[in-house]
């Protein structure tokens, strides 16, 4: 029986998130990969959905020990966000440029320095600069702002529950720039952790047995064949609800198989770093090193089992240098 979804079980869910991130960004653009390999990488852009949901889970479970006060909540997570950010473009940035051919000029051109400045606060994807030095990074100008209306998300779905979700499902259809598709998923993160929801959707499955099992199995395949070829909450707009089922199964893993949810968490500790630093490896600079491996399953197990190295050593750094203190 499952009384909490902890830390622990949030961290597996992450892990398999980033694995997810990995093998889309990977093979998304790759349909001689083969058919299956393309498709489940078009499909693993649900990532995204599942990181938001998080998001919007675990801000909300934050404040049920240490309360809702604005400055302290505004400090403490933008702090942490942009600390993290900057020491991983400290990092590799300035190896593009120097040793990669990939300098600031040649990503900003004569607006070099505002660019730059522009995307280490988050506001890229809102002007000129878009996706800028790092393509991934345009996630950071999505989870900045999702941080800056959480009090108020979270406010309204406490007061007016499913009336509040359904206004942000509406909201995937008004051309917000950016955040538009991303709204509803975090307020059901923020809505799930206050009503218990992840443990009970969760009980409910386990309750049914074996039809339970089936009855997510189906679910899951169809919201992934929904996804792809459904209509109206389509694409992304399905992603909250394809994503909470992946949660589940991952949760159902993890309990499972002790030796997996501690992989899971493992990785899911790392994935921030790696979300921050993972195209710098298999797009930017060592490209052909990643993708020489050929076999789709191999390249991914590279480049997940080089990010983790990678995300070890700058933890190790953070440790060396107090790094924390500072946050």
């Amino acid at each position: 029986m499952l009384e909490k979804f902890d830390i622990s079980i949030t961290n597996a869910s992450k892990g398999m998130a980033l694995m997810l991130i990995l093998w889309h960004h990977l093979f998304y653009e790759k349909p001689e990969s083969g058919w299956l390999v393309f498709q489940t990488a078009l499909l693993a852009k649900v990532c995204v959905g599942i990181y938001v949901v998080l998001s919007g889970y675990g801000l909300a479970e934050s404040i049920k020990k240490r309360g809702m006060e604005l400055g302290v909540f505004y400090k403490r997570r933008l702090l942490k966000l942009y600390m993290n950010y900057w020491l991983i473009a400290l990092l590799f940035v300035p190896f593009g440029a120097w040793f990669m051919g990939r300098t600031l000029l040649s990503v900003y051109g004569e607006h070099s320095f505002e660019g730059f400045m522009i995307q280490m606060l988050g506001f890229h994807m809102f002007t000129w600069v878009s996706y800028g030095y790092n393509a991934t990074w345009w996630f950071m100008s999505l989870i900045i702002v999702l941080y800056a209306i959480f009090p108020l998300v979270n406010f309204l779905s406490a007061r007016f529950g499913w009336w509040f979700l359904a206004f942000c499902a509406a909201l995937l259809f008004v051309p917000i720039p950016l955040v538009n598709d991303w709204i509803f998923p975090f307020a059901v993160g923020v809505f799930l952790s206050q009503r218990n929801g992840l443990v009970i959707l969760f009980e409910w499955f386990q309750k049914r047995g074996v039809v339970g099992f089936f009855i997510l199995l189906v679910a899951t395949l169809f919201m992934a064949w929904y996804r792809q070829h459904g209509w109206l909450f389509d694409s992304v707009r399905a992603d909250t609800f394809f994503g909470i089922l992946l949660i589940i199964w991952t949760t159902k893993f993890s309990l499972f198989f002790s030796w997996g949810k501690k992989a899971l968490e493992f990785i899911g500790v790392h994935s921030f770093n790696i979300f921050l630093f993972h195209t710098f490896i298999y797009y930017y600079y060592f490209p052909d090193f990643i993708y020489g491996f050929y076999s789709p399953l191999l390249i991914f197990l590279v480049l997940l089992g080089v990010c983790l190295l990678i995300s070890m050593v700058i933890e190790r750094f953070k440790l060396l240098i107090g790094f924390d203190k500072l946050i």
